[in-house]
């Protein structure tokens, strides 16, 4: 199994689209997070974790891929492999942990919305962070629903 958590760091002021903030990637090899890190590996969470999601999306919908992903103005990086019906996770030191693509998606979908009810209310209705993040997660969400595919013809 692998887990994520995003989170927005405390102390910013008001809180809007552009704040900084964490992901932990947790798998059972080995972990990969973005805090405490020198230099600092903070990212504009919002803007990161939509990125993630997009990114993420049409390798999983093809059932086949590689993503390389970056936080928006971050060094903090994620390799993620989908292949055979699992993702596989890797960062620094290495290795995260593999799992099967529906666990995977469940997993990835949950630390959003839990993201999104812990940090979103904050963000002002007129934030464009904050519709490209729930667009983000409204059009990831759709995976659990079709599942990825498993013929590579055109349809």
């Amino acid at each position: 199994m692998i887990t994520f958590k995003f989170s927005r760091r405390p102390a910013q002021g008001s809180a809007g689209g552009f704040d900084l903030g964490d992901i932990d990637i947790i798998g059972q090899i080995s972990s990969a997070t973005s805090t405490e890190k020198h230099p600092d590996q903070g990212m504009m969470i919002f803007p990161s974790v939509a990125l993630l999601l997009d990114q993420l999306r049409p390798a999983i919908s093809a059932g086949k891929g590689v993503v390389n992903f970056c936080g928006v103005d971050s060094s903090f990086q994620a390799r993620f492999t989908v292949a055979k019906g699992k993702v596989s996770v890797s960062g620094s030191p290495g290795e995260i942990g593999v799992a099967p693509i529906p666990e995977f998606v469940d997993t990835l979908i949950s630390a959003a919305d839990e993201f999104i009810e812990t940090e979103l209310a904050g963000i002002p209705g007129t934030d464009p962070a904050r519709d490209d993040l729930l667009a983000a997660v409204a059009d990831f969400r759709e995976l659990s629903r079709k599942g990825p595919r498993t013929s590579h013809r055109n349809r």
